[in-house]
């Protein structure tokens, strides 16, 4: 009954969608939610729902950041 990695991934995973414009810390929060909850999704039985939510806007989350990261990285290196 314990999904304590489930629920972090989760919940990392909606931060990482919630601070895409940081760029980087959506980036590794976004890294550790899929991991979270992949893991959870592999070993767990329990909190498949929120493995796969924090799966899902982990990869949302790491990808979307990971782009404004690098746009943001390319504009701050020309000035």
């Amino acid at each position: 009954m314990n999904n304590g990695k489930a629920i972090a991934g989760m919940v990392l995973g909606i931060l990482s969608v919630l601070f895409i414009v940081t760029g980087y810390a959506a980036l590794i929060m976004g890294t550790i939610a899929i991991i979270l909850s992949g893991h959870s999704l592999i070993k767990e039985k329990t909190g498949r729902g929120m493995a796969i939510t924090g799966l899902v806007t982990g990869i949302i989350g790491t990808i979307f950041g990971l782009i404004y990261a690098m746009i943001w990285t390319a504009i701050v290196s020309t000035l």
